[in-house]
């Protein structure tokens, strides 16, 4: 594996537990500075919204100028941002602020998802980015943990941690990492290698693989969201009469981070050489499967009269399948998209890829609120459960709608 992997897989870790340890207190420490819980929700939800944006820009960018110097720029300006967040106390500030959070990360992704790809032979990207996954779940873990135990002795002393973290990574980055945008040969006359932005519109917008990946691919983030969103409020509302006042939501995290860290990169070395399209049916079929048995589940133990124990081993089982479909799904996405790009646009396409995620991750709450106020948490569950089962079905055609599309790009050379 390129040392460039390398070096992203330690800062995926080293980061996202930065990241982490912020993440879970953020809307705890924005209620002690404004003056309402709607502006906190404004707060926390504009910066996906700005990271829309800015990862179109970040990956066109990164496709222009370099992987590496996007990558830099954006770990010193969220280190700067953050620590600009235990400065600042009024509405406003914290309304930028998150603005330019949303913006800065986003121009990591495209460029870092780009770069891996760049350095890795097709049959090997997607054990590359389920190695990134270990990283980052390892983060997940480690990073709510160090949170809990620093948040109770000083709120602000996260920001400042999660800034140095970043800062210095931004700077382990400058000195090893390497450049790797692709170079692009051509004959003597030829001077100019960057795309016109209209010809690069026009090639996103007209390239029908990659916007079926987004369509398919929108109800899976939202099943991804509302998991992580509304299934603690979920289990609240069906299993005080199994569980009591204990939430069994967080130790089923723990339960799917911890088999992540196990089984994520031996899974992406199995599936590494095996047909993209088939993969992804099995993966989201699996995932979607989880979904619905999430949502059907609590009915089903208290309509039993179930145990706790009982019922905690059903919920592990149920999410053992649901976590093994996204460790099958979820790296293999991020290979198709590498793999349908042209080479002088990867950034780019990753970047509209992210798309998917920005749109169900805004969808999905709103769908969710939108049920739950109607007590409607059941179908919640079963709606998205369905859409993914359906989407995984779509991803049956994949494998011979890029063989046709490479096919037809051979006829026209």
């Amino acid at each position: 594996m390129d040392r460039n992997v390398w070096i992203r897989v330690i800062g995926e870790t080293v980061t996202n537990s930065a990241m982490m340890m912020l993440m879970p207190f953020f809307a705890l420490y924005l209620q002690n500075k404004v003056d309402s819980m709607l502006k906190v929700g404004f707060i926390m939800a504009i910066s996906p919204i700005s990271s829309l944006f800015g990862s179109m820009i970040g990956g066109r960018l990164a496709d222009i100028y370099g992987r590496k110097k996007m990558m830099v720029f954006s770990t010193i300006a969220s280190a700067i941002i953050l620590f600009c967040f235990s400065l600042v106390d009024g509405y406003g500030e914290f309304l930028v602020l998150s603005v330019l959070l949303g913006v800065s990360n986003s121009f990591f992704s495209p460029a870092a998802s780009a770069m891996v790809a760049d350095v890795t032979e097709p049959e090997k990207r997607t054990e590359a980015y389920g190695l990134l996954r270990v990283g980052n779940n390892v983060g997940a873990v480690i990073g709510p943990l160090i949170g809990t135990s620093i948040y109770f002795l000083s709120k602000d002393v996260l920001f400042y941690i999660a800034a140095i973290i970043l800062g210095i990574y931004s700077i382990v980055q400058a000195i090893y990492l390497k450049e790797t945008l692709p170079s692009v040969k051509q004959d003597k006359k030829e001077v100019d290698t960057k795309i016109p932005f209209n010809k690069v519109v026009r090639i996103v917008a007209t390239d029908h693989l990659l916007f079926f990946y987004i369509a398919t691919g929108i109800i899976i983030a939202m099943g991804f969201s509302q998991i992580e969103g509304m299934l603690p409020l979920y289990f609240k509302q069906t299993l005080t009469s199994i569980f009591g006042k204990w939430n069994p939501f967080p130790f089923l995290m723990s339960f799917n981070g911890i088999l992540v860290v196990l089984f994520q990169f031996p899974i992406s070395s199995y599936l590494s050489n095996k047909p993209i399209g088939k993969t992804m049916y099995y993966g989201t079929l699996l995932f979607g499967l989880g979904i619905l048995s999430i949502g059907v589940a609590p009915h089903i133990l208290v309509s039993f009269g179930l145990s706790k124990i009982v019922g905690l081993i059903i919920l592990l089982v149920i999410y053992t399948y649901y976590t093994f479909g996204e460790m099958v799904m979820s790296p293999v996405q991020t290979t198709f998209v590498a793999n349908i790009a042209p080479e002088d646009l990867r950034a780019t396409y990753m970047a509209v890829g992210s798309m998917k995620w920005t749109i169900g991750g805004f969808l999905g709450p709103i769908l969710g609120g939108f049920l739950f106020d109607r007590e409607l948490g059941l179908w919640l569950f079963i709606i998205l459960g369905a859409g993914v089962v359906i989407s995984g079905i779509l991803y049956r055609s994949l494998d011979s709608k890029v063989a046709l599309r490479e096919k037809e790009k051979d006829m026209a050379i």
